[in-house]
């Protein structure tokens, strides 16, 4: 089609058209905003947006805290020591978990090792012990 045979019936139809589409934008741009404003944590269960950088359903972190259970699940088993299974049902902490956490925290961890039958064992006493001795001995 050329311009030059656009008929006057055809140009108004396209006017109203064009005016149409920029009445439902703007309705679209006022939804939006409006969207924005309500608060993220009833969009968030159905699959909406989120936060930047939240995860859904979480609670806050806690640094340290499976940490301090380890340990003391350890200390208190002494020398016997608990296996990554044993210690999972013990903490209530996925296997998994606890196999990241040795692979990364726990070797970290001064008198932490792991026992000949794979059992975990934390013997604290022996750093108490060494540093006295370190302590008298200097």
């Amino acid at each position: 089609m050329k311009l030059t045979q656009i008929t006057s019936a055809q140009l108004n139809e396209i006017g109203r058209l064009v005016q149409e589409k920029e009445s439902l934008l703007k309705k679209i741009s006022e939804i939006n905003k409006r969207l924005q404003f309500l608060p993220s944590n009833s969009r968030s269960r159905s699959g909406g947006v989120t936060p930047r950088g939240r995860i859904p359903g979480r609670g806050g972190r806690h640094p340290g805290k499976l940490k301090a259970a380890v340990l003391d699940a350890l200390a208190a088993a002494g020398s016997e020591g608990l296996s990554v299974k044993e210690l999972s049902a013990k903490l209530g902490v996925k296997p998994n978990n606890l196999y990241s956490w040795f692979y990364t925290t726990g070797k970290k961890v001064a008198h932490l090792g792991k026992g000949t039958d794979g059992k975990y064992i934390y013997t604290p006493a022996q750093a108490e012990k060494s540093e006295e001795q370190a302590i008298s001995g200097a």
